[in-house]
């Protein structure tokens, strides 16, 4: 499985909190003064859990109980602390316990623990949450569409409750803009469907795949767009976003190496210069089963 860094992941933080669709945890089935079960899969560091938790909370789950998975260990161990931190900055109360911990608020009590599982390969030993919850963040455009026809199936059988946030599905929109724009976010589409440990990854087809299998298996679906908006007040994630790109074009075309590096180089100076926006398209899904 592709691994993301921390740096990475706290670095993308902010974008991903600004442009998930919300709204699309009130098409969940919450059952009130019920426990909601809920599976993370590809958890890092807890992103998340800390975002959903709350809403799940404010929409009427007032217990959780989150199985967070992912193959790495150095990123899960983060886990605690990071939302320990983040528990304390809420006015929330957390405490630790064997594998995992809870955070309990006047609205809502969480429960966590954490599992540590190759994706790629352990995903038909998971046990499913019946009737409960599986999400994801970032990830369905890693994955095969063997893979994910497989967990789609299996939460069917499970009477599953989906919801998945910021699948990349191609579209970027950088301005000012430069002659090789789309060159560039083209061959970044192309190296975004190499195989990220799970086969030929879908990559910008992930939400629409995803979509579709998700209304050929008898489940309510919708799709909602959840792009980030990146300005001049984010330049690190900007260099790191031209720098990743340049370099993924680069693998695939290095005979274009000199129009990619003056590309590159465009770009960066633009970004000292406070006058880049980048607009990074994603797509968020919600999923419920029909009821017969």
């Amino acid at each position: 499985m592709s691994e993301f860094s921390d740096d990475w992941l706290a670095l993308r933080a902010a974008a991903d909190s600004r442009a998930r669709a919300d709204r699309l945890v009130q098409r969940l089935r919450i059952e009130r003064g019920g426990c909601l079960e809920v599976l993370d899969l590809g958890c890092g560091t807890g992103a998340n859990l800390r975002h959903l938790a709350p809403l799940l909370g404010a929409a009427g789950a007032r217990e959780q109980h989150w199985t967070c998975v992912d193959h790495a260990d150095p990123l899960l161990a983060r886990l605690a602390p990071r939302t320990a931190d983040w528990a304390a900055e809420q006015g929330h109360r957390f405490a630790g316990h064997g594998r995992g911990f809870s955070i309990q608020t006047n609205g809502w009590v969480c429960r966590v623990e954490t599992c540590a599982v190759d994706l790629a390969a352990g995903l038909a030993a998971l046990q499913l949450p019946a009737d409960g919850l599986v999400t994801a963040s970032a990830l369905l455009d890693l994955v095969s569409a063997a893979w994910l026809d497989d967990l789609l199936a299996r939460c069917r059988g499970a009477r599953c409750q989906l919801l998945f946030a910021l699948s990349y599905d191609g579209r970027c929109d950088l301005r000012p803009t430069h002659p090789e724009d789309a060159g560039v976010i083209a061959l970044v589409n192309r190296h975004q469907r190499g195989d990220k440990g799970f086969g030929p990854a879908l990559g910008p087809d992930a939400a629409a795949h995803a979509l579709s299998r998700c209304g050929a298996l008898g489940f309510e679906a919708q799709g909602v767009d959840s792009d980030w908006q990146i300005g001049p007040d984010q330049p690190d994630l900007q260099r790191a976003l031209i720098d990743g790109w340049h370099h993924a074009a680069l693998e695939l075309a290095p005979a274009l190496a000199a129009r990619l590096d003056d590309w590159r180089d465009a770009r960066a100076g633009w970004i000292r210069e406070d006058r880049s926006h980048i607009r990074v398209g994603h797509v968020d899904l919600a999923a419920v089963p029909a009821i017969p």
